[in-house]
């Protein structure tokens, strides 16, 4: 195991977030297996043409929209360390979030609004600030800070509905 004698706090908190990132990896990979074998029953089973950025990012927000329900009830219920893969998933599918939107792949069957491409950097900014809030939370979580990763939950729900509010058409009635 290695240690870090007279690093900085900041070096400190970088390996911690480090070991946090790595374990939340090792857990979603985990649970990624799980979901496959039927674990997690509302969770999107399969993606029909990875080749499709339409489809693929469609695929992923309701990955997204899973993870959050299950963050929300595990933090509910206080079970803090199933929160943490939660939050894990989620911010890294937020670090994918820009990349499954090219330029011009706007169609009728997303609910993806214009303003995604006319604010670009504003939609790049909505995404990162999403992984970020949702590293803190799982960061916290891990750490069995379970006040804390409540607390630090209200900006991964809000994240949602602020990007969902400027970037996404309501559901048709």
């Amino acid at each position: 195991r290695p240690v870090l004698r007279g690093g900085s706090a900041r070096q400190r908190d970088s390996l911690t977030r480090l070991k946090w990132m790595i374990g939340a990896a090792s857990a979603l990979a985990v649970a990624l297996v799980a979901q496959h074998i039927g674990a997690h029953g509302e969770h999107v089973h399969s993606l029909k043409n990875p080749d499709d950025p339409i489809g693929a990012r469609m695929y992923l927000m309701e990955n997204v929209g899973a993870n959050t329900k299950q963050l929300k009830a595990r933090l509910d219920a206080g079970q803090i360390a199933d929160a943490a893969l939660y939050a894990g998933a989620i911010a890294l599918h937020a670090s994918q979030m820009p990349s499954l939107f090219p330029p011009d792949s706007i169609s009728d069957a997303s609910r993806a609004k214009p303003e995604i491409w006319q604010e670009w950097d504003g939609f790049v900014q909505a995404a990162h600030g999403l992984r970020d809030a949702a590293e803190e939370v799982g960061h916290a979580a891990s750490q069995d800070r379970g006040d804390e990763a409540k607390a630090k939950a209200r900006a991964v729900f809000g994240s949602c509905k602020s990007c969902h509010d400027t970037f996404r058409k309501p559901k048709e009635s």
